[in-house]
């Protein structure tokens, strides 16, 4: 992915809020490297006031959100030290400079396996699917099946935010009082080119940018709850360029990080935490799909390829 040269980031917010001259040129408080600070956010509203001023500041950009537990570099799955298929921690592989290509040479005929599995559900719009392979490794990256070059963004902050802290139970009730454990998450905040399409290729910005609701058959329901978008460097030729983690970094398009921290008052009423649930539902007939077609036994056992790599 190309680097954003400037951008609008936390200094420039604080700047602003510490201004008594709320009209003040902000041109000085402009960025050029990936954020090494953030910006603590304790409550929803606050996280949309800080946001709001960020689009108005970035505007030639559509921004993008991506939560996460710890605050470690937002590198594609394909570039990490390890993956686990289908979301699943039992069955969790590593990664390694050894096995990353062969990986990689997996994915045009997981694609094409994808692509026949989506069709029993019924496509309407299959060309994309079938003949664009940024968007099968969107479908792929989504579900978990195998690593590639893309990565999870989400035009919500709500479901940012709750990716961010988690689905682990934090509340424990007593005589009729909830104490609250604190908990933190981290919220990147990207710049992407506007999206136009099931998929945008911009290349002037090494970007391709899936719209997966737009890329998955009508019976997927998850890429619809999660308002997901995936993300990858443009054109993406092979692992073995010694950059192309680096490429790949989601940093290039970062403008800020958020530390979200919830000490029981980061939810309210009007904006309450989603569920683990309502993201990811447990009655996912295209998940289920996937998980007999490449799990332990299936049409294309990607578990035994995995353990062989």
């Amino acid at each position: 992915m190309y680097k954003l040269p400037n951008f609008y980031g936390v200094e420039a917010y604080r700047e602003w809020q510490n201004s008594e001259f709320k009209c003040k040129d902000l041109s000085g408080s402009r960025e050029s490297e990936f954020p090494s600070g953030s910006l603590e956010v304790k409550n929803f509203s606050e996280l949309v006031k800080v946001v709001s001023f960020l689009t108005l500041m970035n505007k030639r950009h559509t921004l993008m959100f991506r939560g996460q537990g710890a605050k470690f570099e937002p590198v594609p799955r394909l570039f990490r030290a390890d993956w686990c298929f289908l979301e699943k921690e039992d069955h969790k592989f590593a990664l390694t400079e050894a096995n990353r290509e062969k990986y990689w040479s997996y994915l045009p005929e997981i694609g094409s396996q994808v692509f026949e599995i989506c069709k029993q559900f019924g496509l309407p719009r299959w060309r994309g699917l079938k003949e664009i392979r940024e968007i099968q490794w969107a479908v792929i990256q989504h579900y978990s099946l195998w690593p590639t070059p893309m990565i999870d963004l989400t035009t919500s902050l709500r479901v940012a935010s709750a990716f961010a802290f988690g689905f682990s139970e934090n509340e424990k009730k007593t005589n009729s009082r909830t104490f609250v454990q604190p908990v933190t998450g981290y919220l990147f905040v990207a710049a992407m080119p506007h999206p136009n399409g099931s998929i945008t290729f911009d290349i002037d910005q090494h970007i391709a940018l899936a719209r997966l609701n737009s890329c998955c058959p009508p019976a997927a329901t998850r890429p619809h709850l999660q308002d997901g978008f995936l993300v990858g460097r443009f054109p993406f030729q092979n692992t073995g360029d010694k950059d192309s983690s680096k490429k790949s970094s989601l940093g290039f398009r970062t403008v800020a990080i958020l530390t979200l921290v919830d000490e029981g008052e980061f939810w309210t009423e009007s904006h309450p935490k989603l569920s683990k649930d309502a993201l990811l539902p447990m009655n996912d007939p295209l998940k289920n799909a996937f998980e007999e077609w490449f799990g332990d036994g299936g049409k294309y056992d990607l578990l035994l390829k995995a353990r062989e790599l």
